[in-house]
């Protein structure tokens, strides 16, 4: 039975990979602070719903402190560290920047030295296609040269990547960072788009649109993005040590703003209440990936429509207790 350290554990992608690989056969050990980027309330439910409060361990603990990190991962001693957990989104203003250092970049560091130390095998670590910017050719792909991202969050995630190609081979570890496009979901985080459009259908949000809605993404239903990310865990750990890599988790299906808005619509009590602002300068125009490289490591994907996907989104937000609490979630996010 393989030992995961799961950081980021209430997080949306955390929390589902987390029963993943439970039902998968393998140890968990979790790790989150419960930041308060959006409802820790909101964080635990999640947990509850998905049936995860029971069944693992979560320390809640700050990876920008060293000593209390690495003092559980010399408790747990995990062969492998699945770190999912960031300061996520792109609109923090200039003077909380820190916040994403110490989550995003000094967190990293600490965890690839506490791998080191205690002897883990290898770390699979969320990046972002926020990496890619506004220059990188469509569809997006791994060995693009041309990365500048837009917002200090993306550029974040490059510099792990670029920590994690340094480490990897100096520490004979084998890591990989998995490039995620736009998930999405039940139990999705309150501050996207997607979250505030569909509780907006059902009355409960009014949603604020930046820009002309024609900016496209590659949206990722949640449950491909899981089975993707737990396929390349396994392909990861049988690679050999100083093994490093990225890979894109999307699609390659881009739709804009406006096309969301139309299919979200569908499942509404009434029409949206949409406030216009102005553009946003950290938006990238377009996020699209080449699924190319990801086939060839785990064969051929099929991800969901997102016709389908958004029918599962306004199921679970129809949910009567899901649906009276959705404006207390989104009001909590910064």
């Amino acid at each position: 039975m393989t030992k995961i350290l799961l950081t980021g554990a209430a997080g949306f992608i955390g929390s589902h990979f987390a029963k993943k690989m439970l039902q998968e056969g393998f140890s968990v050990v979790g790790v989150d602070k419960f930041s308060n980027y959006y409802s820790p309330e909101y964080k635990k439910a999640r947990l509850n719903s998905l049936e995860l409060t029971n069944q693992f361990e979560i320390y809640n603990l700050d990876l920008s402190n060293f000593e209390p990190f690495n003092n559980a991962v010399e408790k747990c001693k995990p062969e492998y560290i699945v770190h999912f957990a960031a300061q996520a989104g792109i609109r923090l203003p200039l003077e909380r920047s820190d916040i994403y250092v110490n989550d995003n970049i000094l967190s990293f560091l600490n965890i690839i030295k506490s791998a080191q130390i205690n002897n883990v095998k290898g770390i699979l670590y969320a990046s972002s296609s926020s990496v890619y910017g506004d220059e990188t050719p469509t569809p997006f792909k791994e060995k693009a040269g041309n990365l500048n991202p837009k917002s200090f969050y993306g550029l974040t995630k490059l510099m792990n990547e670029k920590m994690a190609e340094l480490f990897a081979h100096s520490n004979s570890l084998r890591m990989r960072g998995l490039r995620f496009f736009t998930v999405y979901g039940p139990w999705g985080r309150p501050d996207m788009a997607y979250f505030r459009l569909a509780a907006s259908a059902v009355g409960k949000s009014k949603f604020e649109l930046f820009g002309d809605g024609s900016i496209q993404r590659d949206f990722t239903y949640i449950d491909d993005v899981v089975q993707n990310s737990f396929e390349l865990l396994v392909n990861l750990i049988n690679q050999k040590t100083g093994f490093n890599d990225v890979v894109n988790i999307g699609g390659g299906q881009p739709h804009s703003i406006n096309d969301l808005i139309e299919k979200i619509t569908q499942y509404g009590e009434r029409k949206f209440e949409i406030s216009s602002g102005k553009s946003n300068l950290l938006d990238a125009k377009i996020t699209m990936a080449s699924d190319e490289y990801l086939t060839t490591l785990i064969g051929g994907r099929t991800f969901k429509k997102i016709d389908e996907g958004v029918g599962e989104l306004m199921n679970w937000v129809n949910i009567p207790e899901i649906k009276s609490h959705l404006k207390e979630w989104i009001d909590t996010t910064y």
